[in-house]
């Protein structure tokens, strides 16, 4: 099926039928490519599946393979049509080979490389492997396996990131490429506000359950009829939630008194608010804290999602019987009316074997985490970041679990950059950063929109004046003028309601809204930036955190009772998570006696590992996924590059840019006319 999207004209072959593959299919279906399935897809039961599978054309058989792939732009496959492919002689080498043009995307469980390379894997047990299931739950209770499928759509994300950034590689003389992605690598991406435990202490995390471990007050709260999350980050809103709930004095209480004291002090801060919320209905609570500006929200079961207003208006939930759909609306960019003078070095040709976006000049302004980490997407493939932040820094410098007096998430989320300090509302800085301006590519933002009105950021504001890419990623866009948090998302769009299991609700250890929305940023980075090389027209992309997260529950909307859980076996020395309904394999033996019995029977299995455990993981090691950065005295990890080429080498990795300030971009960049 040809749609008239933005990557309309473009011809895929889908050989596999996994789920990361099938989703990534069904995005780049969605978004206008025609689609080919080789060989005939599996039986499809149940209505999500049908939906996944439906956008693609008649399916074509194995023997025209090499024939279709002489005229296709993209191949996707998973690890059993690699496999297929294989066996009619085109493995990865010999498609680069004989087909130089063509942008082939691998998604499989563990990668072409490392010692788990060809073991099977479940959700769950990528999960359990990655150090997310030991981290979930609350403190004194056991760990709490997930259904929500965070393994399958970053993957997908990343898949679809590459494919874009590919065609783009492409269309600049870089030819094609050969991505291999895999689902522990990509669930590994998550982990940054788990790492700071780990490399400082070198201790597992502790289950928070809701709590945040680098803000507070940071939890969910009952009230007379449903609970509702509460979250603050910062002195400001921190000042306006005790202003809104008659707690004021508490705002110069030096138990307090800043992030750091409200961390360590979070369960008589919880106390205190949980009694203001108990006696009041949640709508009342969410309605007064938002009127303020402080992030809150209900927590949603998924069925309700689906049925609810919000989904439908973004185009998550369709038809009369609230089918799914694709996150279109945060992906597919509006356009400046006319082409528009060339700006930025988008345009310049690139040798085969460079990064696809290798030069691509990215301003970022965004602060924590969905931005910062859109961005760092981008530089993996070859971007040039630079980030401004303001005087006093960006905000995740102050956040507690701190390196040299830099909050640790700043230098998770901003490895590989370059970045200054500018003051927008000095007239210098202002001459600057509108340089900056006039000489980039790609602006990316997570500033709320009222910030970006004040500070003359806007869509319609930048792209008056230049003719660039720019994307923002905001909660619910950039029309809902909302401060919404990860976890208010989380809430919202019910991926906690699935974590916690009916009746509670439970977010999931890492900050999967953010990543998530990141991911869904980075890609519609890429799209409108493919679209500005073909057209000259620059473009504008509304990313929504929200979109990306019910896109995540959407196979849990038409089956909400518990899906059968993964059983656990105890062993001596540990414990291993089987995803199977059968009686799972018991040698009496340790985990990999365990490991081994389960890989005989076919059954996916993985040990229960805490983070300190996966990140010293063989497989982890193998593909470079965590890696140490040396900060001053101290060695802090980051993950590595997930998006890995065959073709390319990846960009080496730099510590965040703590103290740099270099406002120029290099070398420089002047505007040329529209061809």
């Amino acid at each position: 099926m040809t749609g008239a999207g933005p990557l309309r004209g473009t011809d895929v072959l889908m050989a596999g039928h996994g789920t990361s593959a099938a989703l990534l299919g069904r995005l780049l279906a969605d978004l206008g490519a025609r689609v080919v399935p080789l060989g005939q897809p599996p039986s499809r039961t149940g209505l999500f599946a049908q939906w996944l599978h439906s956008a693609a054309g008649p399916a074509a058989g194995w023997e025209r393979a090499t024939g279709l792939l002489e005229t296709a732009d993209v191949l996707v496959c998973d690890e059993e049509g690699g496999a297929r492919l294989t066996g009619l002689g085109l493995g990865p080498r010999e498609l680069l080979r004989r087909y130089p043009g063509l942008i082939t995307v691998r998604l499989s469980a563990f990668g072409l490389t490392g010692p788990l390379r060809d073991a099977p894997a479940t959700e769950a047990t990528l999960q359990a492997l990655a150090g997310l299931t030991m981290a979930t739950g609350a403190e004194r209770d056991p760990p709490v396996i997930s259904v929500v499928g965070l393994a399958s759509r970053t993957a997908a994300l990343s898949g679809l990131i590459a494919v874009v950034a590919g065609l783009i590689g492409r269309e600049r003389g870089g030819g094609g490429d050969y991505l291999d992605i895999a689902e522990l690598d990509s669930l590994l991406t998550l982990t940054s506000t788990l790492l700071p435990s780990v490399a400082l202490t070198g201790r597992p995390p502790r289950r928070t359950g809701n709590r945040h471990g680098m803000a507070a007050p940071w939890n969910s709260y009952p009230c007379l009829d449903t609970p509702v999350v509460i979250c603050t980050m910062g002195d400001p809103m921190w000042q306006r939630l005790a202003d809104a709930t008659g707690l004021a004095d508490l705002a110069d209480d030096p138990r307090f008194a800043d992030t750091a004291s409200r961390v360590r002090n979070a369960d008589e801060l919880d106390k205190l608010l949980g009694e203001w919320t108990a006696v009041r209905g949640a709508a009342d609570v969410v309605a007064r804290l938002r009127a303020s500006g402080i992030p809150c929200a209900q927590i949603a079961a998924p069925d309700e999602v689906r049925r609810g207003p919000a989904a439908r208006e973004r185009g998550l939930a369709t038809g009369p019987s609230a089918a799914p759909g694709s996150p279109l609306r945060s992906l597919v960019p509006a356009v400046t009316d006319t082409p528009m003078p060339r700006q930025g070095l988008l345009w310049q040709r690139i040798a085969r074997g460079d990064l696809p976006l290798r030069g691509v000049r990215l301003l970022e302004i965004g602060s924590y985490t969905a931005g910062p980490h859109a961005s760092r997407l981008l530089a993996q493939l070859g971007a040039d970041v630079l980030k401004v932040e303001p005087p006093h820094g960006e905000g995740s410098r102050r956040l507690a679990q701190q390196v040299d007096g830099v909050g640790y998430l700043y230098y998770v989320n901003n490895a590989g950059k370059r970045s200054c300090r500018l003051d927008l509302a000095d007239a210098g800085d202002r001459d600057s950063f509108e340089g900056l301006l006039a000489g980039c590519d790609i602006v990316l933002t997570n500033l709320a929109a009222d910030t970006l009105a004040a500070q003359g950021l806007t869509p319609e504001q930048v792209l008056s004046r230049h003719g660039a890419v720019h994307c923002t990623v905001t909660g619910h866009g950039l029309a809902a003028a909302d401060r919404s948090v990860d976890t208010v998302i989380q809430a919202e769009s019910g991926i906690m309601h699935l974590v916690g299991g009916q009746g509670t609700g439970l977010r999931t250890p890492v900050s999967s809204a953010d990543v998530l929305g990141a991911y869904l940023a980075a890609s519609a980075a890429v799209i409108a930036t493919y679209v500005r090389l073909r057209t000259g027209h620059g473009c504008a992309a509304d990313v929504a955190l929200f979109d990306s997260a019910v896109w995540t529950t959407q196979d849990r909307w038409y089956d909400d009772a518990p899906a059968p859980a993964p059983q656990l076996v105890e062993a001596p020395d540990g414990t291993v998570l089987v995803d199977t309904d059968r009686p799972p394999p018991r040698t009496g033996g340790p985990v990999a006696a365990v490991l081994d019995a389960a890989a005989a029977a076919g059954v996916p299995a993985a040990p229960l590992h805490d983070l300190t455990h996966a990140v010293r993981h063989p497989q982890v090691r193998a593909r470079h996924m965590v890696l140490p950065q040396h900060c001053a005295d101290t060695t802090v990890l980051v993950t590595g590059n997930h998006l890995r080429s065959l073709l390319r080498e990846s960009p080496p990795l730099s510590c965040a840019p703590i103290d740099q300030n270099d406002p120029t971009w290099l070398p420089p960049a002047p505007t040329e006319g529209q061809r």
